[in-house]
């Protein structure tokens, strides 16, 4: 439902979707510049446009009244982008040096050299390497996991070179870490499985597809991630939300490799918004102002916000899920439910107008799950995913079983050792959770 009145904050990215829920959660009023302009966010807020290579969108966007502003995924690859529309907006976010630092991965790599959770190790795309490890292709543009491979399945054009870094690759459990960075301190919000490269969603390799809360932070993790988040907060002078992607191996210290920094609103914030029922994006805003101005309200000071995350850690919490259906084909996407669900964790979410044709590879929609815990959380997800891909193409005969889902979500009961050890497995193994 949309909040009636002016808008108040403009929104800017490929999917806009979720962070416009967190700003009416915020009492706020968005303006949306989307991709997909899905039903479920028009019915939320006015879209203006598709975004696109044409640069209509952006003269609209110009000549709105001046808002505050904030972007989503991919637009901290295009600073030309955020420049332009900086002339007439507030950023509350990142841009300019903190930008340039946080999206180099030589600059992070130095930043963290020395510290508890390093940089997995990065090299130019053209060094060689040894044949002992395993080196990833990966683009310095890019997001969600986007055209990144395995050395060995490709070579870099030379012309191209400056385009792709080296990472080496590190087995393990992909997870993230939200954080937001006020003027005296940076907050750790909460932590997550990240879904990557699943044969269940049909996502393309490495390509993010969801995942789900962790809630409490995992008492070993919890000093050295607060300290990431303090060091690169610093060390790239950011504001505000952003999220820390790392590698999870407790068999190889130092146990968290962090592989990139993603300076702003990311896919999973509305999961931790969902379980904590705390309207981040009040919060976000409030760290951005809180490095403009003398002083910060008691109500809005990072201080608050440790109380309150404390308290709601204290209480029984109960982990929240998604993921990201791509398409296994060429289709065209039917009429599917519309939700309206405010604080209530939806069934379904970013709901393309029917007939919409949607490429094989490409996301369709996102289906969410719940339950008391992290097990019962996955199966609630496996048979949302089921029900939901039978929606979508009833033609195509069931290839899956709920068992055999959620399997792939959660390979192993081995997983009920520390923060489910070998909960998933990022080697190409049967049924693992990032396929090669």
């Amino acid at each position: 439902m949309k909040i009636p009145g002016p808008a108040s904050l403009l929104i800017v990215g490929a999917s806009t979707r979720a962070a416009a829920c967190s700003a009416i959660r915020a009492g706020l009023q968005p303006v949306c510049a989307d991709q997909f302009a899905d039903r479920d966010l028009r019915a939320l807020t006015d879209v203006l446009f598709k975004i696109d290579e044409g640069q209509s969108w952006l003269e609209a966007v110009l000549k709105r009244e001046p808002l505050d502003w904030i972007y989503t995924g991919a637009v901290e690859n295009r600073p030309e982008w955020i420049n332009s529309i900086n002339q007439r907006h507030t950023l509350q976010g990142n841009a300019g040096d903190a930008l340039k630092k946080v999206r180099d991965p030589f600059f992070l790599q130095e930043l963290l050299a020395r510290q508890s959770i390093p940089v997995s190790p990065c090299l130019p795309a053209d060094a060689p390497t040894s044949s002992r490890e395993r080196w990833l292709r990966k683009p310095r543009l890019s997001a969600a996991g986007q055209r990144i491979c395995f050395t060995e399945n490709g070579t870099t054009d030379p012309a191209r070179v400056d385009q792709y870094y080296l990472q080496q690759f590190q087995p393990g459990i992909p997870v993230s870490a939200l954080f937001i960075a006020f003027a005296d301190r940076c907050v750790l919000v909460g932590t997550a499985m990240q879904l990557t490269g699943n044969r269940v969603l049909h996502a393309p390799p490495f390509q993010f597809c969801g995942g789900m809360t962790v809630s409490p932070v995992p008492l070993i993790w919890r000093s050295p991630l607060k300290e990431l988040g303090q060091n690169v907060a610093r060390g790239c002078r950011l504001r505000g939300l952003f999220g820390c992607d790392l590698i999870w191996n407790p068999d190889r210290e130092p146990g968290l490799w962090l592989t990139e920094v993603n300076p702003r609103y990311t896919a999973l914030t509305e999961l931790f918004e969902l379980q904590y029922r705390l309207p981040l994006l009040h919060w976000h805003l409030a760290a951005c102002r809180s490095n403009s101005v003398s002083s910060v309200p008691p109500e809005s000071s990072a201080a608050e916000l440790i109380r309150i995350l404390k308290i709601c850690e204290k209480q029984q919490i109960s982990p929240v899920s998604k993921g990201i259906l791509y398409a296994p084909a060429d289709l065209n996407a039917p009429d599917l439910p519309l939700e309206q669900t405010g604080w209530q964790t939806p069934a379904i979410a970013d709901i393309p107008d029917p007939g919409t044709r949607i490429p094989a590879g490409t996301p369709v929609c996102t289906v969410y799950g719940t339950g008391d815990d992290h097990e019962t959380c996955l199966a609630s997800l496996a048979d949302q995913i089921l029900r939901w891909q039978r929606l979508i193409q009833p033609e195509r005969p069931p290839e899956l079983s709920r068992q055999e889902a959620c399997n792939m979500l959660w390979p192993g009961k081995e997983s009920e050792k520390l923060f489910f050890s070998g909960f998933f497995s990022s080697g190409n193994v049967s049924g693992s959770f990032l396929e090669d």
